[in-house]
């Protein structure tokens, strides 16, 4: 039989005093070691999601995340643990010791080094140290739509009518799942295809932050099989926006997508197939701009709902 991998987020957060990068450490009681926080998955929770969640759980903290840091993979007893990590932002919070958690320090680089408990840690922690501040651009396929041969108005065609096809019971789930995963990365900018399927996948995190959303004709089906460099011109604008943003669309329009940014950012670690469109419905790519020039990626990830 197969190991059993166990999957488990967390992050590296960090804030500046007196020009001073610091970095959070924690204390575990009942370990005795000093490391990061993380945590196991919950069923069905997103990995992002569950990097927050964790952080919130063990230390009272609000965070936002930045670019994903180096996994982790060891032995446990009677499987593997993969770790994930990501650097984030201090935003606000108050601690207070708890069953996990008792005590926790503020460090620079060279001190939280010496402290940490786990050689592996420190790759993690080096990872965060040369982090630099982005923004990121999501683009996001929308999630499962009833299938175009079951969808049907009387007396249209379904070309008509296409814009009109709705989400299925799965497709309403993953969008209510995106919640986290969008709030995670601190998206204040919504940007979708005026088709349903893909206003009712932001939808519901729309109305949990009280956003608007930016309706994108262009990025539609047909406006796009009818005029792929709409999407190409305004894909360019949205690609500057200095807001944290999401845009979703369809996979149909996902290749036009991609590759109009690639000509919009300069990347020295990636080539164009880290702009594969190929991505599953509620599945999404994160580009990460560096925030103090927004044509230039400093990392890309990329997940799979």
């Amino acid at each position: 039989m197969a190991d059993k991998e166990v999957v488990a987020a967390g992050a590296v957060i960090t804030r500046y005093v007196d020009g001073v990068k610091q970095y959070l450490l924690i204390h575990r009681g009942y370990r005795d070691d000093w490391t990061f926080p993380k945590g196991k998955l919950d069923s069905g929770e997103h990995v992002v999601a569950a990097a927050v969640r964790e952080v919130r759980e063990e230390t009272g903290f609000a965070i936002r995340l930045g670019q994903p840091l180096p996994s982790q993979h060891y032995e446990i007893p009677g499987g593997i643990k993969v770790a994930h990590y990501w650097v984030a932002e201090y935003l606000s919070g108050t601690f207070v010791p708890n069953d996990e958690v008792d005590e926790l320090q503020w460090l620079p680089f060279n001190k939280a080094a010496s402290l940490l408990s786990y050689k592996r840690d420190l790759q993690v922690l080096k990872g965060a140290r040369d982090a630099q501040p982005t923004i990121p651009f999501i683009v996001l396929r929308h999630t499962q739509a009833m299938k175009r041969s079951d969808w049907q108005i009387k007396g249209e065609t379904r070309s008509t009518v296409d814009a009109f096809r709705p989400l299925t019971a799965i497709g309403r789930t993953q969008a209510v799942h995106l919640i986290p995963a969008l709030a995670a990365y601190g998206i204040n900018a919504i940007h979708s295809s005026d088709s349903y399927r893909c206003r009712d996948t932001v939808g519901p995190y729309a109305t949990a932050r009280s956003l608007s959303i930016t309706p994108e004709p262009t990025m539609s089906e047909e406006r796009h099989a009818k005029k792929p460099k709409s999407v190409a011109t305004r894909i360019k604008k949205i690609a500057v926006n200095k807001h944290a943003v999401v845009l979703c669309t369809h996979r149909p329009v996902m290749p036009t997508v991609m590759s109009t940014l690639f000509e919009c950012f300069v990347s020295d670690s990636s080539d164009e197939s880290d702009f594969d469109p190929s991505l599953a419905p509620g599945s999404m790519v994160i580009f990460h701009r560096d925030a103090s020039d927004l044509t230039r990626v400093i990392s890309i990830e990329r997940h799979v709902h």
